[in-house]
């Protein structure tokens, strides 16, 4: 709220007016058989002493009007906030999240949430709205979306709130969001359509009970060394089986984008060619991690699960795990309590950890999928009091609430300084936090929402040709990217 100015200048001099006028009623006067009876000057009550000291105090100067927005215009502003979780817990601590900024916000701001999540297919009603003209003021989304909505003209680029003076993000707070996650998350090198709030990253699963057993002391660093545990698990299931075992292996593999996209970096490799704007599927790197793709399961150590036609494809990932069929497996953070490795064939449970995808020079990598704050073009009051609601979900102390309802993990380190029993008492979760540094977010560019898919089928084709097709499905799937960029911009 916008504060007036005081004239400390007028307070003084009608405080000494009062401080005269009580000098003149206190002044003994020389008559006869007149005695004076109060005293010469009256005492100066202590609030006035305190509203004084206040108003001359430098620290009460008023922040200027942010975006030349007045202060008060704020006040009675109501915004529509979109979300959507898919259990109940998270629904429950974004509403509390909002009602208590809706209590104690000082713009007289009030937002209203609204659950989006409560139809079969949430994004397509979600996207029948918006191209119906029913857009909210703000909204939580995957990432994936932001930049088709900004291209589209329905959302706002975030970079004019983030640098301003008065309600930006200073250099400091700036860096205390993980690397790799804000200073990559623009779109056309300057254009921020978001804000990171919270993430998941996708991991890799290990047992590292069993991999002790089959004689490894330490989790693999490389993908070599990976392929000799994951090998070693294979040869065990057959073994234990007599057969080589229907969806069984010693990593399971799902042709996920997102797992395609945490190799690729493990090995270096990039997606999109960020002064091009063109993907770069027929690089040295891709062809790398191709060719080790195809060679885990000619050599028998990788077993591929199709996610089509099959829904329960992923549930079938953790049911394997959990039954020692796999001894890797590759799969979302988000999913970590689907994981129930009880007493199993020997007698008592395994412990798991997760693990980044790996590269041959051990550098590891993991895909970091970002539900990110996003603000609807609407008035310049809207969008300004949007950005402040933005701003206080995204600080250390909202997020570091959210993670409690969630289980998600926070998308700045400064966070976990009020995580501290949390992180105690969930020690899996804890555990994956030394991931997040190696987190990489997926292009912002509009067609990475189509062309992902892209990618995801033509990792499931390479899985059964030869070596020598690698070079040219590469540059088929490099012509489909174009064409879909192409299709995208129309």
């Amino acid at each position: 709220m916008k504060r007036k100015k005081i004239n400390i200048l007028l307070i003084l001099q009608l405080l000494l007016l009062v401080i005269i006028a009580a000098a003149c009623e206190g002044i003994a006067v020389d008559q006869p058989g007149v005695s004076p009876t109060t005293s010469l000057i009256s005492t100066i009550h202590p609030a006035t002493l305190t509203a004084i000291s206040a108003s001359a105090d430098p620290s009460a100067t008023p922040d200027p009007d942010p975006m030349g927005i007045p202060w008060s215009s704020l006040r009675g502003v109501e915004l529509e906030f979109w979300y959507i979780w898919d259990l109940d817990k998270p629904g429950e601590g974004i509403n509390a999240i909002v009602d208590k900024f809706n209590l104690e916000n000082d713009w007289g701001v009030k937002v209203n949430a609204v659950d989006q999540g409560l139809t079969l297919d949430p994004m397509g009603t979600i996207e029948i709205a918006l191209q119906e003209g029913v857009v909210p003021d703000l909204m939580i989304s995957d990432t994936v979306h932001l930049g088709r909505w900004y291209r589209a003209g329905l959302t706002a680029d975030l970079s004019h709130f983030i640098d301003d003076p008065v309600v930006g993000l200073s250099r400091i707070i700036r860096n205390d969001f993980y690397s790799g996650i804000f200073e990559s998350f623009t779109l056309d090198g300057d254009i921020r359509p978001g804000i990171p709030f919270t993430q998941t990253i996708q991991v890799l699963y290990y047992n590292q009970t069993w991999a002790g057993e089959l004689g490894f002391s330490s989790s693999p660093g490389t993908f070599e060394e990976l392929k000799d545990q994951v090998c070693a698990a294979s040869a065990a299931i057959q073994e234990r089986t007599e057969s080589s075992q229907e969806l069984a292996g010693g990593l399971l593999m799902y042709p996920d984008a997102d797992n395609i996209t945490s190799w690729i970096y493990a090995y270096n490799g990039v997606i999109l060619d960020p002064d091009k704007g063109d993907y770069e599927f027929s690089s040295q790197e891709v062809y790398d991690v191709a060719w080790d793709w195809i060679k885990l399961g000619q050599d028998g150590c990788g077993y591929m699960i199709s996610g089509y036609p099959n829904p329960i494809a992923r549930e079938i990932e953790f049911e394997k795990f959990n039954q020692r069929d796999a001894l890797i497996i590759m799969n979302s953070s988000q999913n970590m309590n689907q994981i129930s490795m009880h007493a199993n064939q020997t007698g008592r449970p395994d412990d798991w950890i997760m693990l980044p995808f790996l590269g041959s020079l051990r550098s590891k990598a993991v895909t970091a999928n970002i539900q990110s704050g996003v603000i609807f073009n609407t008035s310049p009051e809207e969008e300004l009091a949007a950005w402040l609601f933005l701003k206080y979900l995204t600080s250390p102390e909202v997020q570091a609430e959210w993670i409690q309802y969630s289980d998600y993990y926070p998308t700045r380190k400064d966070t976990l300084d009020y995580l501290k029993d949390y992180q105690t008492d969930n020690p899996h979760w804890s555990q994956g936090l030394n991931l997040l540094k190696y987190g990489q977010a997926d292009p912002l560019h509009p067609s990475w929402e189509i062309v992902r898919q892209a990618v995801g089928d033509a990792f499931e084709d390479l899985f059964g040709e030869n070596l020598g097709e690698i070079s040219k499905l590469l540059e088929m799937l490099d012509q489909t990217a174009a064409e879909l960029v192409e299709y995208s911009q129309e």
